[in-house]
């Protein structure tokens, strides 16, 4: 798919509102662009059926491909992620926390349990159970919008993740949306209670560990046939593997994740 995208910025600082770089494009189909969707799996290490769920993430991953991002939360206001002063344990982070109480979760909703595009599901509810997450990718996927969405990611100076994000807009008209940036970690070995016993060797894949853009995201107007850049600085948390990091970022309208997006961290 060719568009006319334009380069990155160059500065290391996030673009003020109303100030982000804009370049037009040449107009394409937009039906060429496949809806990428976001599956949020609600995880704890001390749920033993947790492991099955993340079985069922992985599948549908591999199904989708790119067209899905998986993004597993371990919200601390859930007893299954209970860690005490056991921080060897501990795959928290308050971002997962709010979205967690936003979507009305509390201590004793049962996990595992997911969500799709950060939407109710038919039952008007945030939380679905695994057997139903393929439905609801399904139905999206079904759903393309006019959005195309990347990000490029890089360290400076060893420490410090600069990434810049494009939204290219080939709707005619323009779009009220906002965009959301998280940081997230594969292969972090560790415990997790299985029905058989406790496995200290798991891997915790898609685990969140922070966000990047304010928790809620930044409010933007997205010009009609346009590509607009946002750029964002953030330090690497100290407990996360470099090279085992993403970088995820969503485009919501109306509460909606229209599309999803997720990248390796390029370290050289």
């Amino acid at each position: 798919m060719l568009l006319v995208l334009g380069s990155f910025l160059t500065a290391c600082e996030v673009i003020p509102e109303g100030e982000q770089n804009k370049v037009i494009f040449t107009p394409v189909d937009s039906s060429a662009v496949k809806r990428t969707s976001l599956l949020i799996e609600y995880s704890g290490w001390q749920c033993v059926n947790c492991p099955t769920a993340a079985e069922e993430a992985h599948r549908l991953k591999e199904q989708y491909g790119e067209n899905l991002v998986v993004v597993v939360m371990h919200p601390e206001s859930n007893s299954n992620t209970r860690y005490g002063n056991n921080q060897a344990v501990n795959y928290t982070c308050p971002e997962a926390d709010s979205i967690y109480i936003m979507m009305e979760g509390t201590k004793t909703t049962s996990f595992p349990t997911g969500n799709v595009n950060m939407t109710k599901n038919d039952e008007e509810i945030y939380f679905t159970d695994d057997d139903e997450w393929g439905k609801y990718v399904s139905k999206a996927y079904a759903t393309p919008k006019s959005i195309f969405l990347s990000n490029e990611a890089s360290l400076i100076d060893t420490d410090v993740i600069f990434v810049a994000v494009d939204i290219t807009n080939m709707d005619t008209k323009n779009l009220d949306a906002t965009l959301q940036v998280w940081l997230t970690e594969d292969s972090v070995i560790g415990s997790q209670k299985k029905p058989e016993g406790t496995d200290k060797n798991y891997a915790h894949n898609h685990l969140m560990r922070a966000s990047i853009s304010p928790i809620w995201g930044d409010k933007l107007i997205l010009d009609a046939q346009a590509t607009t850049q946002m750029t964002y600085e953030y330090p690497l948390p100290e407990k996360v593997k470099k090279e085992n990091c993403n970088i995820v970022s969503l485009i919501s309208v109306d509460g909606e994740v229209i599309q999803a997006y997720e990248s390796k961290i390029t370290l050289e």
